[in-house]
């Protein structure tokens, strides 16, 4: 099977030395696409040699010319999602398209409604359905432990090099990525979906910047503030180099838009309620999920690597324990590759993280920012219904 890759930032890395390692022996990469070429061919000579290295291309259009590529990574930024995914679509590509699904509702329906239309595999990078920890949640709550499921209270904690990260790249402003939930959780709303087993119908989300704010003692640069010798969020490259961060600007006093905290309220038609949560305040990077059922309440800690049932009665606990999985997202790049991989050599349309799965994530990401705004409730059903008449045929034909 031959792929290529659209975009080599950070993200882009994990898929390329997945289809080097060998796990799926028949993967190659015969394609690089990327607008900045030169960080394209740097990329290039990290993993390949002079005699193997794969097609450069600087426009996509061009790598969809050769009939060689049979499936495409999309890991460009999130703005370029809907042109490129829906021109792969029209050449019969099969592809792979990183979260968040699109920036815009308009742009998510304009995708969701191409991939209904073809019979190749699309998958969105929803890598927490992937991950042995949410796997296991997702077993023990089809396998009736719980009792019915009532209700889910789910959190995003991040630590504050990740939080300060975000203010230092271009996910700082909503434009770039739909907002601050649709960029960093809009998986977080998928595996919400994925465990409830159904879709969302009211939504209410409040939210703001509480702390990242502009300070007057505080400089442009984080090299010319008097203030650096106390700042936590103090730039050094190699704190915020993995976070996919070069730039030696002041947190607080750079230009942004995006939010430092945020909760979603939900309500499914299955009656089932759900809670979640992003805060930037975290004391330790992790998430954590509470799920509320009629026989049994679910506590896991994906930091932690647990998960904890408790019988309401009689009153009994069983744990279950993690270990640390060897590839990144906690296992999740690596199921997540295979499965998609898998599902193009063999023709399969399981469900698990499709289209249908990165439109809602992404719809109730956009729409909880308006909610923010405007302090309303939204009807995600009500907005969903505009991605159905995106695939209704033009009148007359």
């Amino acid at each position: 099977m031959n792929v290529a890759i659209i975009g080599t930032g950070s993200r882009s890395t994990a898929f390329t030395e997945m289809c080097l390692s060998g796990i799926r022996g028949d993967v190659a990469v015969k394609a690089l696409v990327d607008i900045d070429v030169e960080k394209m061919r740097r990329y290039s000579k990290f993993y390949y040699s002079e005699a193997d290295s794969p097609n450069l291309y600087s426009d996509y259009q061009g790598m969809l010319e050769n009939e060689e590529i049979d499936a495409v990574f999309i890991c460009a930024s999130d703005t370029a999602h809907k042109d490129i995914a829906i021109a792969c679509m029209k050449k019969e590509k099969h592809v792979f398209l990183e979260k968040p699904m699109a920036t815009t509702l308009d742009d998510c329906f304009a995708i969701y409604a191409e991939s209904m239309r073809h019979d190749r595999i699309f998958r969105m990078g929803f890598v927490m359905r992937h991950t042995n920890l949410y796997v296991r949640i997702k077993e023990i709550v089809d396998s009736g432990a719980l009792g019915q499921l009532i209700s889910v209270e789910a959190k995003e904690m991040m630590g504050h090099l990740h939080a300060g990260s975000f203010f230092r790249r271009w996910h700082r402003f909503s434009k770039n990525n739909g907002g601050f939930l649709n960029a960093k959780c809009s998986h977080d709303m998928d595996i919400l979906n994925w465990i409830i087993g159904d879709e969302p119908v009211w939504l209410s989300a409040f939210g703001s910047r509480s702390f990242f704010n502009p300070k007057q003692d505080a400089a442009e640069k984080c090299a010319d503030c008097g203030l650096k010798h106390s700042c936590k969020y103090f730039y050094k490259p190699e704190d915020y180099g993995n976070f996919n961060c070069v730039e030696d600007i002041c947190v607080f006093n750079c230009e942004k838009d995006i939010v430092d905290h945020e909760v979603v309220n939900l309500e499914y038609r299955n009656q089932v309620t759900a809670s979640f949560t992003v805060s930037m305040f975290g004391d330790r990077a992790t998430r954590t999920m509470i799920l509320f059922g009629t026989e049994a309440t679910l506590y896991a800690d994906l930091a932690g690597l647990s998960i904890t049932v408790g019988r309401l009665f009689p009153h009994d606990v069983v744990t279950y324990q993690f270990s640390a999985a060897d590839s990144g997202h906690g296992g999740g790049d690596r199921g997540i590759f295979t499965d998609f991989i898998d599902s193009v050599a063999s023709g399969g349309k399981e469900d698990r993280s499709d289209a249908r799965a990165g439109l809602l994530g992404s719809v109730m990401a956009i729409a909880a920012e308006t909610s923010m705004r405007t302090k309303q409730v939204m009807n995600l059903q009500e907005l969903l219904k505009q991605a159905n008449d995106e695939m209704a045929p033009p009148s007359g034909v």
